[in-house]
């Protein structure tokens, strides 16, 4: 009774999700089609049209304001806009949703115990997350490797005579993504009239990479001390490169570390699935048992803290 509860409990859930996807799609396209057939109606029929941001978080109202009660709405939306992922963050907040109680349901299915349903629960429910947190350590990852070869174009549009706003804007149109995105937004700013300083700073806001920092900094020292900015690039870019040759002999040297932080984490539970795959019987008394249970999660536990103590041992900041 439980499970079949729980069953149909995650099919509403799931087809909410995809009916409040499906319905802000919908209403998009049904937007766009109207003012499509206003181009062609008479001057006199056209509808008022108002621009405004759709600064929502949800397009429910309840999880809108749960978000803004909470002050995670904001936090959400820059992360997913790091990552280059088209969501808003009511979706991934009703994505780990789905996905914590699909992860009860299959700890449930599997163990018919609740214990067990928590466990996935915590552990599958957060993949959702974990997934933007990954798209946004690889666009992260690709901006700071490409970001030297587009301060040597700053540095070569400087040396030609070019104007610092002209610069930028060739390095956003000759850039590869994500720097031409990103660099072009800066240069639309200040063509709007944003002050330089302040669109330099949201460059850096919306980007999470050190080295952008340091190129801002230098940038606004430069505008209120003088100097010769495109010498003051050009070291910038050499420092980056070398940070980046450091960093990779930090992964070489570190490699072992890693690989026995990872056999040590899956060893354990590759020799419990084992067991419990040849011998079921012998193996019950630590799923049926209080005692076994609590051996499992101390067991668990250990392991999350080793493993969190052998990533801080091998992450080394540069």
């Amino acid at each position: 009774m439980i499970l079949l509860f729980s069953v149909l409990l995650f099919l509403a859930v799931t087809l909410a999700v995809i009916g409040v996807m499906v319905h802000r799609s919908g209403a998009t396209s049904r937007a766009l089609d109207r003012r499509l057939r206003g181009l062609g109606a008479p001057e006199r029929s056209l509808p008022r049209v108002e621009l405004e941001r759709d600064e929502r978080y949800s397009a429910m109202p309840w999880l809108d304001r749960l978000l803004r009660g909470l002050n995670l709405g904001e936090r959400l939306e820059l992360l997913l806009y790091q990552s280059g992922l088209n969501l808003k963050a009511g979706v991934l907040v009703l994505l780990v949703a789905v996905f914590a109680l699909a992860g009860y349901l299959l700890g449930v299915g599997v163990t018919r115990q609740p214990l067990p349903g928590l466990l996935t629960l915590a552990i599958v429910g957060p993949l959702p997350y974990y997934y933007v947190l990954m798209r946004k350590g690889q666009r992260m990852k690709a901006f700071a490797q490409e970001f030297p070869d587009a301060l040597d174009l700053l540095v070569s549009a400087l040396r030609a005579g070019l104007s610092f706003s002209a610069a930028m804007q060739m390095v956003s149109e000759e850039s590869p993504e994500p720097i031409r995105g990103e660099f072009s937004v800066t240069v639309e700013e200040q063509a709007l009239g944003l002050d330089f300083r302040e669109a330099l700073v949201n460059l850096t806001r919306r980007v999470d990479s050190l080295d952008l920092r340091f190129f801002v900094t230098a940038v606004v020292l430069q505008r209120e001390t003088g100097g010769n900015l495109a010498e003051i690039l050009e070291n910038t870019a050499r420092l980056i490169r070398d940070r980046f040759r450091v960093l990779g002999d930090i992964q070489t040297f570190t490699a072992q570390g890693r690989l026995t932080g990872a056999i040590l984490t899956l060893l354990p539970l590759a020799v419990a699935l084992y067991t419990y795959a040849i011998d079921p019987e012998g193996f019950k008394p630590m799923l049926e048992t209080g005692g076994g249970r609590t051996a499992l999660m101390v067991a668990g536990a250990m392991q999350v803290l080793g493993m969190f103590v052998i990533r801080k041992i091998v992450t080394i900041k540069v």
